[in-house]
């Protein structure tokens, strides 16, 4: 019995170590790969037909998908809409496009922004209140160098989260490639990278 007591009290001294360690130090967040790293030649209808089958159950408890295209390339919107049709619900959302009209959906809805255009002050205070996920498809380098200020961020800058992702799978890029991942970041932001052909 005094052994297992023991045991306890070492257990609780060193989870009280490392929840102080974290307090003081605190918590990095980095982001956390949702779809690892895959060739896709140049099917961009496999690519959207993988973050249709793997995001379902984001798509499918979120009011709104924000999509935030990088370019106005054709292959992002390619890979868009691919996912929109491979996205099995009987019940699928509206796909409204921000860059040609404000105009809102009463109901579930897909919303393509372009990337770093801000979004209708009406669809920022519904996503307040209605859960909603945000995407952003970026094109990638495999050859990405993280800027020294990135290194140490507890919580990432929006220019940092593409060089450390592409960092951290650079190894499984074993083939010459083309390959797309996609990595999740805080609770509601999904990042697709597409390497450029």
């Amino acid at each position: 019995m005094k052994i297992t007591y023991a045991l306890i009290g070492a257990a609780f001294l060193i989870m009280t170590g490392i929840l102080l360690s974290l307090i003081k130090n605190g918590g990095a967040l980095r982001p956390v790969g949702v779809i690892k790293p895959t060739e896709f030649g140049s099917d961009f209808d496999y690519i959207g037909k993988s973050v249709a089958i793997r995001m379902f159950p984001e798509f499918h408890a979120s009011h709104d998908v924000i999509w935030y295209l990088d370019h106005q390339d054709e292959s992002f919107i390619q890979v868009l809409q691919a996912t929109y049709q491979h996205y099995q619900n009987p019940l699928k959302p509206a796909l409204k496009d921000l860059r040609q009209s404000s105009e809102l959906c009463v109901d579930k809805c897909w919303y393509v922004q372009q990337w770093g255009n801000p979004l209708p002050e009406a669809l920022v205070q519904k996503m307040k209140t209605e859960k909603s996920i945000q995407v952003f498809i970026q094109d990638f380098n495999r050859n990405e160098t993280v800027p020294v200020e990135c290194e140490n961020q507890k919580i990432m800058e929006y220019k940092c989260i593409k060089p450390v992702s592409v960092r951290e799978v650079h190894r499984k890029l074993k083939d010459p490639g083309p390959y797309f991942f996609m990595r999740r970041y805080q609770e509601s932001q999904f990042y697709l990278y597409i390497e450029k052909l």
